[in-house]
C-alpha cells in the first residue's frame, strides 16, 4: 500500500516528537512555540489511521544564511521505530519542498542529529562543519537546502 503524506495539525505532531525524539523529557518540551503559526505547517503519513511519521516546518531565519528572503526550519522529524528506513522521511521532505516552493521559500535548514546526518546527505543537504551538543538529546549538525522555485 503506497504512502500518503497528509497536512496535520501540530497536536497531532506530539505524539511521535515525544516518543520517538523526546522519550525521557516532559512532554511540554515537544510544543514548539511556532507550531501554530500561520506560517507554519505539519505533515504527516498515517497507517490505519495512526500517524507513523512526521515533520513540522515553521517559518524562520538563520543567522549565518542573512540572504536568505523566505527560510524555513524543519522541526520535529519522527518516524515510528517500526516504520523506520522505509522511505517515509523522504516522503515528508519531498512534500515539504514541493510546498515551501509554492510559499516562495529560498532555504530549507534545521538542526540535524549527528546519526541523522547521511539520511539528509542522501537526499542533497549540506552540513555546516561545527558539532553542537543540545543537552539531553545529543551532538547536531544544521544542515540546508537552497530551494529552487
Amino acid at each position: 500500500m503506497p504512502y500518503v503524506v497528509k497536512k496535520i495539525s501540530a497536536l497531532e505532531t506530539i505524539d511521535l516528537r515525544s516518543r520517538i525524539l523526546r522519550p525521557s523529557q516532559a512532554i511540554e518540551l515537544c510544543h514548539y512555540a511556532e507550531d501554530n503559526f500561520a506560517s507554519s505547517f505539519h505533515l504527516g503519513i498515517f497507517q490505519n489511521e495512526k500517524i507513523i511519521s512526521n515533520g513540522t516546518f515553521l517559518q524562520q531565519a538563520y543567522e549565518k544564511f542573512p540572504q536568505a528572503k523566505v527560510p524555513y526550519r524543519l522541526r520535529g522529524m519522527a518516524t515510528d521505530l517500526l516504520f523506520q528506513r522505509q522511505g517515509l522521511g523522504s516522503l515528508i521532505i519531498a512534500q515539504a519542498l514541493e510546498e515551501l516552493k509554492t510559499r516562495g521559500c529560498d532555504l530549507l535548514w534545521f538542526n540535524a542529529r549527528t546519526s541523522a546526518e547521511i539520511f539528509y546527505d542522501k537526499l542533497g543537504f549540506k552540513s555546516l562543519d561545527h558539532i553542537f551538543d543540545i543537552p539531553l538529546i545529543g551532538p547536531h549538525k544544521v544542515m540546508y537546502m537552497w530551494v529552487q522555485n
